[in-house]
């Protein structure tokens, strides 16, 4: 389908619209087609100029459906090393104000620059670049404004750029310090449609460091754009603005009129009267009860037993008893900004709170006083990071210097931390435990993100080339000690030296060899299968999760998404789509462009992940394996993974 795109070049500071092939149905194909084949981006270093930043809107996004605003961004990942996607809850409600589908950003500054992004209500665009000096944007992130960090720039901006836009609908993209010196680097965003922040929830594009790419390819520190140009007709066929007109095509694909479709399919976000809670965080903690990680995932060590009693005595008191008294209680929940009735966003003193980011972040490191936690999550958001490849890697480091492999001083701690969870059964000295882990990772956010030293640029690099040259680093610790870095970690390996770690779930569809990890783009719950059949359902997951992706639609409504999305793009623009082989090209394209680039799936370097997919089969009832797994080890794994990959090119039909 034919449409816009907006291709900012910031080298040469110039700007053109482009119309988009027919193929490009969404962020995703848009996307590939950029780095694919318009920039060849597998053909140069990964922060070189040619990996253009793209971004887009979905096709429903001037419906007026809640949950069909996600501006979704694609990139070589400076982690990962392939290609990758993330979005931003709520960022394309100003987006589609520009008057095009999709952006690229192209070319590399030789400043520090912000490109500032107006349209006019005939459709005009006009673009200003304005520039910091290095020491300028580092001045404003370590304090502007009693804030710091991503927050600070966006505050910086307000006060010096907001005339440019006057009263028209606005939003502020930016990067923190973690995309300067790390490849870490998450975009962030207020959620707001103006210029005052205060109370506003956050919203981030984060998994995979589109921010290090961002600054470090295009030397931009932030992206800002609105407009008040509206699409008229908004939609060629049926006008899926109509709430009228909305709710006669509901009913007539599934029977309800649209918001009864909508509330019934987000209940778990919004609130569940089963567990009394709502949002990933009340949720994720309900429905899993035990199976949410700790201590660096070491919590996969201990019995069932164990897990569900610490659930109950420690986690379920100190961590999520305090949220579900305010947030839950009090209903302080939000959205990204697009009007939606899943009102995710819950807010515990000021701060949203989400299931993923505040398990990787502090569960995981020792952090179980949710008072304390909001603090840590407030810096490490600040500090422009993915929290969750954040916490996994700051949960890495804390196990290292607690298991002797990096003497505390090293990184400029104080001290050791607290890793025996037998500890925490002392309610009263959960606080006092949370606060001192709280520092120690509060000290490694802030050094991290502003390459503080030698280790902290090393550990910047990502866990996986992290690990490696520590190993060299500490030869003497690891000998002592008879344990390798990479040992403690929890990570996907991929080509010579990328890689992610997963989500916050104990399921070996996180681990598993496919295009994209570190989202759900896979079957991310508990589960052991055997190989062939979790490939089945991992692959069938990909391909229903990139309706959303490609859809710019947020998963929380996926439950009716899938079902539905091909028709309404039917109804509203008169063209058929066989969505399911769409998104199976989409999945072979990432194959293709990750096979240019030279990064193929590797098995697992770790024996955390070993004993993580070893105990899953005995956790989750796969016997046979776990016995197996056990008496013939490493060669055991290694036959499960090969046989799911060739699953998966069967599956995808292409060859990685």
């Amino acid at each position: 389908m034919v449409g816009k795109a907006l291709i900012v070049n910031v080298s040469k500071e110039t700007f053109r619209v482009e119309e988009t092939r027919d193929e490009i149905l969404g962020p995703i194909s848009w996307g590939l087609y950029c780095h694919l084949e318009k920039y060849r981006s597998y053909q140069y270093p990964i922060f070189d100029e040619h990996n253009v930043l793209c971004f887009g809107a979905g096709l429903l996004s001037w419906s007026e459906i809640s949950g069909t605003r996600r501006l979704v961004f694609t990139f070589r990942s400076p982690l990962w090393g392939g290609f990758f996607l993330s979005s931003m809850g709520g960022a394309a409600y100003v987006f589609r104000y520009l008057g095009v589908d999709y952006a690229a950003i192209e070319g590399k500054a030789k400043e520090p620059t912000i490109i500032l992004i107006k349209s006019e209500p005939s459709g005009e665009i006009k673009i200003r670049f304005e520039h910091l000096t290095d020491e300028k944007l580092v001045e404003v992130f370590k304090k502007y404004k009693e804030t710091c960090g991503a927050f600070a720039l966006a505050y910086y901006i307000a006060d010096n750029y907001s005339d440019f836009y006057g009263k028209v609908p606005v939003r502020v993209v930016t990067v923190g310090p973690a995309s300067v010196y790390t490849r870490n680097g998450a975009l962030v965003s207020y959620a707001s449609r103006d210029f005052n922040f205060k109370g506003k929830s956050i919203e981030y594009s984060a998994r995979g460091g589109p921010g290090s790419v961002l600054y470090r390819a295009h030397k931009v520190a932030a992206i800002v754009y609105g407009g008040n140009y509206v699409r008229n007709p908004k939609f060629p066929k049926a006008d899926l603005s109509n709430f009228k007109v909305l709710n006669s095509v509901f009913q007539k694909l599934l029977g309800s009129p649209m918001n009864t479709v909508l509330m019934n399919a987000t209940v778990k976000y919004r609130y569940d009267p089963k567990t009394n809670s709502g949002g990933t965080f009340g949720n994720n903690y309900a429905y899993y009860n035990g199976l949410n990680p700790t201590f660096n995932w070491s919590y996969i060590y201990w019995s069932e037993e164990e897990r569900r009693r610490f659930f109950k005595e420690v986690i379920s008191e100190t961590y999520v008893k305090p949220f579900n008294e305010l947030t839950i209680a009090k209903r302080l929940w939000r959205t990204c900004d697009e009007p939606c009735v899943a009102v995710c966003k819950k807010m515990y003193k000021g701060c949203k709170v989400d299931y993923e980011p505040y398990c990787a972040s502090t569960a995981n490191a020792g952090i179980l006083d949710l008072d304390v936690a909001i603090e840590v999550l407030d810096l490490v958001d600040a500090m422009g990071y993915d929290a969750i490849e954040f916490g996994n890697t700051v949960s890495w480091i804390l196990e290292a210097v607690h298991r002797n492999l990096i003497p505390p001083e090293e990184l400029g701690l104080k001290s050791k931390p607290y890793f025996d969870h037998k500890l925490y059964y002392d309610l009263s000295k959960v606080k006092e435990l949370s606060k001192h882990n709280a520092e120690l990772v509060k000290t490694i956010a802030w050094k991290l993100a502003f390459g503080e030293g030698e280790i902290y640029e090393v550990i910047g690099e990502g866990v996986r080339r992290a690990a490696k040259k520590l190993d060299g680093m500490f030869e003497e610790n690891i000998k002592k000690e008879n344990i390798l870095f990479e040992d403690l970690a929890v990570y996907v390996p991929f080509g010579p030296d990328g890689s992610l770690t997963p989500a916050m779930y104990w399921g070996p569809g996180n681990i598993m060899p496919l295009p994209i990890i570190g989202k759900y783009l896979t079957y991310y719950h508990g589960i052991f299968l055997e190989p062939e059949d979790l490939a089945v359902k991992a692959l069938g997951r990909a391909i229903k999760e990139l309706y959303s992706e490609e859809g710019g639609l947020c998963r929380f409504h996926r439950r009716w998404g899938e079902e539905i999305l091909p028709k309404l793009i039917e109804e509203a623009y008169g063209i058929e789509v066989n969505m399911d082989e769409h998104n199976r090209e989409l999945l072979r394209k990432i194959i293709e462009y990750d096979k240019r680039a030279g990064y193929k799936p590797v098995f697992w370097e770790s024996k955390r992940v070993l004993d993580y997919f070893t105990l899953a089969a005995k956790e989750y009832g796969a016997e046979k394996w776990y016995e197996k797994l056990v008496r013939e080890g490493v060669e055991v794994a290694r036959e499960y993974w090969q046989r799911f990959l060739w699953k998966e090119e069967e599956i995808l039909g292409i060859k990685w």
